[in-house]
């Protein structure tokens, strides 16, 4: 038995409603899942068949991962979050931000030639609009031949249409999480060593990675995505010493996408490297979350 605790749906930039990856994940019999829905609670009804843990992503800032690394990012995913809390309040927030971020990447985009309205974003059936949905208007237009082609010439951080406006400084949604009794952790560490390409190196949980960990430790993080679909099983058992030796949690999920990330499934990732993620993971989680 196995969790996967970090799964897009249609609420944000994934392509499957919320009973659809309900469904999969029962079939897969996996023990637990979080819906992860970026600014966004995709509120799911409790079932005895899978266990169910209430989670979002948040982009934030960090200014001074940005100064070092403008190809750089940081996405938290923060855990156990209940309707009525602060953090929760943050997000209604930050998604109206996010829709003016929307419109000056439009914007952006159409200096250097790339035509898309308004009201194509508006029209598309999701509760946050995004990155991935500028991505895709751009693929059906004939400006790129790929999702990621539009993130490594277009989209990325540092790139022409980069634009962070919506997104608040990383203390700040560290200590509104924490009030409201959420866990936090890195999700896909591996995005602290971007570079210009949108790649990053073959062994990039360097020493340059663990000093920026212990950074984000200081800042009140309690954990690390440690498992991951394009991690190998090195990266993962790596990745799970250096945290181990940070005494910080581990976590771990497939960032399921539907088609917009093709290959990826529900549970285990890719075919070719399967993940299992044990449900003692979580024990640990909710062992911490229990102490807030």
């Amino acid at each position: 038995m196995s969790i996967d605790l970090h799964i897009h749906s249609s609420n944000s930039d994934g392509t499957d409603k919320i009973e659809d990856i309900l469904n999969i994940a029962i079939e897969q019999q996996l023990q637990a899942i979080s819906i992860t829905d970026h600014e966004f609670l995709s509120e799911v009804e409790n079932t005895n068949l899978i266990e169910i843990i209430p989670g979002v992503e948040m982009s934030v800032s960090w200014y001074d991962l940005e100064l070092e690394n403008p190809f750089a990012g940081i996405h938290l995913l923060i855990y156990f979050l209940k309707k009525d809390t602060p953090i929760y309040e943050l997000l209604s927030k930050i998604r109206i931000e996010k829709k003016n971020r929307n419109y000056e990447i439009l914007e952006k985009l159409k200096k250097v030639g790339v035509e898309i309205e308004r009201k194509e974003l508006d029209d598309l059936e999701t509760k946050v609009p995004g990155r991935p949905h500028i991505a895709n208007l751009m693929k059906s237009k004939g400006y790129v031949s790929s999702l990621n082609e539009a993130f490594k010439e277009y989209l990325g951080n540092g790139k022409v249409g980069d634009s962070r406006i919506h997104q608040n400084p990383i203390e700040e949604v560290i200590d509104c999480a924490k009030e409201s009794k959420c866990l936090v952790f890195l999700a896909h560490p591996h995005t602290l060593m971007s570079n210009k390409d949108y790649s990053f190196s073959k062994n990039w949980y360097d020493s340059v990675f663990v000093e920026r960990l212990g950074s984000l430790k200081n800042l009140g993080i309690h954990g690390v995505e440690t498992y991951y679909s394009s991690y190998s099983k090195t990266t993962s058992s790596t990745l799970s010493e250096i945290v181990n030796n940070m005494n910080l949690l581990k976590s771990g999920g497939s960032d399921y996408h539907g088609d917009n990330k093709p290959g990826i499934n529900i549970g285990f990732g890719y075919e070719s490297n399967k993940l299992n993620i044990s449900y003692e993971l979580l024990e640990l989680m909710k062992e911490k979350h229990a102490e807030l």
